[in-house]
Order: C-alpha cells, then sequence, then structure tokens
C-alpha cells in the first residue's frame, strides 16, 4: 500500500502543534502495566517481544549525563508504546480508516505491531531499571495525543519518530562513551538495530526502499526531548522537570518538502520581545553531513506568529531520508547537531523526502 510524500511532510508539522485536553480518553496510559509490571506481565511481555530485558551486569554508577540518557530513553519509548498501543486497538477494533483489505493482511499487521509493542516496552523498562539501579526514580508516563485519523497517516508517523529515535540513539550512544558510560553504549547498539528493523518494515509498507540511507541522520539530545513532548498533554508528564534537558518552541512547516531544491513556508509563535525575524537563520541536519545553514525571509507576521520562506538546498546535498530543521539566531558554521540545537530558537521540524 503506498502512501503519498505529502503525508510524509505533513505529519510531522501536524505533530508539533499543540493537542488540547479534549483529545485524549481516559484508559490506562500504558499497557502491561507499565512502568511497573509484576512479574507475570513482565513475563507476558518478554513472550510476546521474543526475547528478555537485557541480562548482563550494570556498573555501579553512572555519569551525570548518563543518567539524563536514561531518562530520555524511558521518556522516548513511553510515547512509543503509547502510539503503538492505541493503533493496535484501532486495527483490533475495526475502526474506521484502520481496516485492511484481506484477514491475512489484517493478521499480519497485529501479530508485526505487537511484537513491535512488546519490545518497544522493554526499552523502556531498560531505561526505568537503570535509573532504578543507580537510585534515580523511574521517569513516569503522560496523557498523549497522537494527530493521526487513519492507518495510512499512523505509518506515516511511526516513520518519522522511529527515524528521528535511531538519530538521537546515536546521539545517546556518543554522550555514554565520552562521559566515562561505555558498558551503557552496548546496550543502545542493540536498540538501534531493533529499531532499523521496524523502520525498514514501515518504509516496505509506504513502497519504500527498506534502508533509507548509508549512514542514517543523526540528531541532538535536546531535538529528542522536545519532539517526544510534542505528543504529550500539558501538564500530564508527573516529572518532566527531572529530565535535565530543553524544550524550544514549536517550528511548524507549512509547505510540503519534496526532492527537489524549491522554497517552503514555515511558522512560528514568538513572544512580544521574540521579534528579531532578521537575526534568525535556518539549520538543517541531514546523514552525518555539516549541518547546512540557509537565510530566513519573513514574508509576513501576524500578531505573534510570523510565516517565513526557506530554502531547501536538496540538489546541492542529497538530502534524502530524515532531515532534522531548526530555526537558529546565527549564521554558523556548525560543527555538529549538539552546535545547531545551543543555536536554536524554534524546532525541530522533521521532513523525510527521497
Amino acid at each position: 500500500m503506498h502512501l503519498s510524500s505529502s503525508l510524509l511532510a505533513l505529519v510531522p508539522a501536524l505533530a508539533l502543534a499543540a493537542p488540547t485536553a479534549e483529545s485524549f480518553d481516559t484508559t490506562p496510559i500504558l499497557p502491561d502495566g507499565l512502568p511497573y509490571p509484576t512479574p507475570e506481565q513482565l513475563q507476558q511481555i518478554e513472550q510476546a517481544a521474543h526475547g528478555t530485558l537485557p541480562g548482563l551486569p550494570l556498573p555501579t554508577n553512572a555519569s551525570a549525563v548518563g543518567i539524563t540518557n536514561l531518562q530520555l530513553l524511558a521518556f522516548q519509548e513511553h510515547v512509543e508504546v503509547a502510539f503503538f498501543h492505541q493503533l493496535i486497538g484501532n486495527i483490533t477494533r475495526n475502526t474506521t480508516g484502520y481496516t485492511f483489505a484481506t484477514d491475512l493482511e489484517r493478521e499480519f499487521a497485529l501479530r508485526s505491531l505487537s511484537t513491535m509493542l512488546a519490545q518497544d516496552e522493554l526499552h523502556a523498562l531498560t531505561a526505568n531499571n537503570a535509573l532504578q539501579h543507580f537510585g534515580i526514580p523511574a521517569i513516569e508516563p503522560c496523557r498523549y495525543y497522537f494527530p493521526v485519523t487513519n492507518l495510512e497517516e499512523a505509518i506515516a508517523l511511526a516513520t518519522t519518530f522511529t527515524a528521528h529515535s535511531l538519530a538521537a540513539l546515536q546521539d545517546i550512544t556518543e554522550r555514554f562513551a565520552a562521559n566515562g558510560d561505555s558498558s551503557l553504549a552496548r546496550i543502545m547498539t542493540g536498540i538501534i538495530g531493533n529499531k532499523g528493523a521496524q523502520q525498514g518494515a514501515f518504509r516496505i509498507y509506504q513502497d519504500k526502499y527498506p534502508s533509507e540511507l548509508p549512514t542514517l541522520t543523526t540528531t541532538d539530545v535536546d531535538f529528542a526531548f522536545t519532539w517526544s513532548n510534542s505528543f504529550a498533554l500539558p501538564n500530564t508528564c508527573p516529572n518532566l522537570g527531572d529530565i535535565k534537558l530543553r524544550i524550544f518552541e514549536p517550528l511548524n512547516i507549512v509547505t510540503r518538502p519534496e526532492a527537489r531544491t524549491h522554497k517552503i513556508q514555515v511558522t512560528w509563535t514568538h513572544g512580544p520581545d521574540e521579534s528579531k525575524e532578521s537575526l534568525l537563520w535556518v539549520a538543517y541536519i541531514n546523514q552525518h553531513n555539516v549541518p547546512i545553514v540557509a537565510p530566513v525571509q519573513v514574508v509576513s507576521c501576524d500578531g505573534s506568529k510570523s510565516t517565513a520562506v526557506v530554502v531547501v538546498p536538496y540538489d546541492e546535498f542529497l538530502m534524502n531520508g530524515l532531515t532534522v530543521m531548526a530555526v537558529v539566531n546565527r549564521r554558523g558554521p556548525f560543527a555538529n547537531a549538539e552546535a545547531v540545537a545551543r543555536a536554536t530558537v524554534y524546532g525541530p521540524a522533521l521532513f523525510i523526502v527521497e
């Protein structure tokens, strides 16, 4: 079943829109007792995941950066668990927009998604169990909102957040290694392989090549935290403040990005003293290349909402796959994704083209 590239561009933009309190139901936030399953529930999760929690001994301590990494991983995985749980529920109930042409297709989708759900549950438990091992409280789940109304949109969104999870896990792994937490880095590489397999399945569903790029796009932990938090309903995250990472103001893509050099329209909302549009640029993070910087041309300012036009220089840099986009307060150059995050004012916005 083919999914248009226009939807791939639209879903990330929608995902950064602020959810409303009326949008969520009152069912349990996460399935199977997460984040504190009983031994019986854990056994059921492991059976469904076709594997167990990591059993190798953890180190006696972790760096402050390592703790933040684990908190981010738990937070990010809770979002994915909630998403897959809701998606499976919609398919199981034959909700309008979530039906299949044949029972065989439906059964295969449910089996595949149920396995992904259980594996993501184990990822979340891996992070939270490690935090508790180091004497740090587990990250509690939020209430979540996912701006999709049918299976096509859901798979597009899953493709985008899985691509960005893969990007974030690269940064987490490097930060573990750089801060003396090398024994934790190995676990991350195992999770990266798992999510790469998930991503290939989503891409095949969309009639795309299963492998997206020779070197997957990377990102920064602050971008990962902001992106994951965009699915959380405001004031529903019990210990959000425990995670010492930044949350940026949203950047929204209006125009569908395409696989060619062209201009797109973006919007952001600023406070009364944050309207220095002449001092802003846009930075693109794509693959493992030096971030690309382009000028921002503000075309309108309606109250606190600014609309701007920026060039996507696809042809010059072969910007396939996931691109992480941010509005920054200086021209650069930027050495890497972390440097972009330090200069970010609005973002990230994500898009995938090929």
